[in-house]
């Protein structure tokens, strides 16, 4: 491929220096911006790849949390109870003399403050190491859903970027071509005070040099409206002043690396899945082993009939606790087991996509380096005839200022030349898209930072 770009890139040169005279449309714009200096703004500054990350840090924050699970669970208490009314209970009579009675009874305190703390520590819970496991396998999603989301961001800009070179060229090329028409009518101004001309001839070109100047206004409008798609990918405001480069049909080349490899993110995405569906599949089946956790609590109460509990006659009694917990799932009507067949069927489905996105990409590969050498073949065949034109508007121009041409002449290789012109670029235009297209189907476009 570089060697089909190299074969036209030389020819692409002297054609746009003919066609734009001095090359003026090279010069440097107001904010000018390469495509990596558009790319690395975008890349800090769109809100899609800024949402991105920030999901990547929230998916570091849950495996934090899940990871707390492991960690010692503590707890403290306190608590004040006003008995309004205290309980009556019923006592025998036998119990305190009066045998045959029944006697209520009235037990506690009007007031009961305590103050505690508990402890529970996991010992061993298999589902929560996979719990953990799980969150980091989420946390690798969501780098590599990051990853997508810039790099079909840098697609994106690159797109709209090369689209806008297309305009800015197009533009000059109208400038430069406007800049012909009025030294072709001052020529043919001279000629007309000297009977040399007709006022028809003078018409012919006041009605060229319209037409040109109202392609202007169009090819200055598509320029601009190509800036604003990419200050908006680019996430930068839309009233800022920026400009593009001149062409550079080696930087899109150079890009390309590896034609043959297979790496893309829709097929990173797929193959993350699975390891979580695997681990999920872990999880449950972890699931019907027991769990032992520690637990441990130590509190004080006081109980009395006033609120004097800071004083020192005031009583406060002291009790603690420490054990071992163990979990054993016996049944839980088959729901785990229902989980695990579920689990099973997500990976068939995955494998299944995996195959199918990995056939998907071979097919937007070949096709899209088919694409690219018919473009190229366009861009060839455009070449020539651009040249071609360019020739015979010379020519003609020569045998006008002779006297041999006439003014018809001049116009129609005038119409020509702008012709050609305007399908040369549109030819460009796909052969750069052609391009980007190609390094996306095979996983370079991050290269283009």
């Amino acid at each position: 491929m570089k060697e089909r770009t190299q074969n036209y890139r030389p020819h692409l040169l002297m054609l746009l220096a003919l066609l734009a005279g001095s090359m003026s449309f090279v010069r440097a714009q107001s904010g000018e911006m390469s495509l990596q200096q558009c790319v690395q703004y975008g890349i800090t500054k769109n809100a899609g790849v800024l949402k991105s990350k920030l999901e990547i840090e929230r998916a570091n924050e849950k495996r934090t949390e899940t990871r707390s699970e492991y960690l010692p669970q503590v707890n403290g208490s306190i608590s004040f109870q006003d008995n309004l009314k205290l309980q009556t209970s019923i006592l025998p009579g036998e119990l305190i003399g009066q045998p045959g009675t029944q006697v209520p009874v009235q037990f506690g305190t009007k007031y009961n403050t305590s103050a505690g703390i508990d402890a529970k520590q996991v010992i061993y819970n298999q589902s929560l190491i996979y719990a953990m496991k799980l969150t980091k396998q989420s946390t690798k999603i969501s780098e590599i859903n990051a990853k997508k989301t810039e790099e079909q961001l840098i697609y994106d800009i690159a797109s709209a970027y090369y689209s806008a070179q297309i305009s800015f060229t197009q533009m000059k090329l109208v400038e430069s071509n406007l800049g012909q028409i009025d030294s072709l009518f001052k020529i043919t101004q001279i000629q007309f005070e000297n009977d040399a001309a007709k006022q028809l001839d003078l018409d012919k070109l006041t009605v060229n040099k319209t037409n040109l100047q109202t392609q202007l206004i169009t090819s200055t409008n598509n320029y601009e409206q190509q800036l604003l798609l990419l200050k908006y990918y680019m996430g930068m405001p839309l009233d800022t002043s920026i400009g593009v480069t001149a062409i550079d049909l080696n930087q899109q080349s150079a890009t390309i690396i590896d034609t043959n490899s297979l790496d893309n993110t829709d097929l990173e995405l797929v193959q993350a899945q699975r390891e979580i569906y695997s681990v999920t599949l872990q999880q449950i089946r972890a699931g019907y082993l027991p769990s032992l956790s520690l637990s441990f609590q130590s509190s004080v109460q006081n109980m009395q009939n006033n609120l004097r509990i800071f004083e020192k006659d005031a009583q406060w009694f002291p009790t603690s606790y420490i054990g071992l917990n163990l979990a054993i799932p016996i049944f839980d009507g088959f729901a785990k087991n229902s989980r695990v067949k579920q689990t099973r069927i997500q990976m068939e489905q995955s494998v299944l996509e995996e195959q199918y996105i990995t056939e998907n990409l071979k097919m937007q590969r070949e096709n899209a380096n088919n694409t690219l050498k018919a473009n190229q073949a366009a861009l060839t065949s455009q070449q020539s005839n651009i040249e071609l034109a360019q020739k015979v508007y010379t020519v003609t121009m020569a045998q006008f200022i002779g006297g041999i041409a006439t003014i018809t002449d001049i116009v129609n290789a005038e119409t020509s030349l702008r012709d050609a012109q305007t399908n040369y670029l549109q030819a460009l235009v796909q052969v750069k898209l052609g391009e980007l297209d190609l390094i996306r189907s095979t996983g370079n476009i991050g290269n283009i930072k």
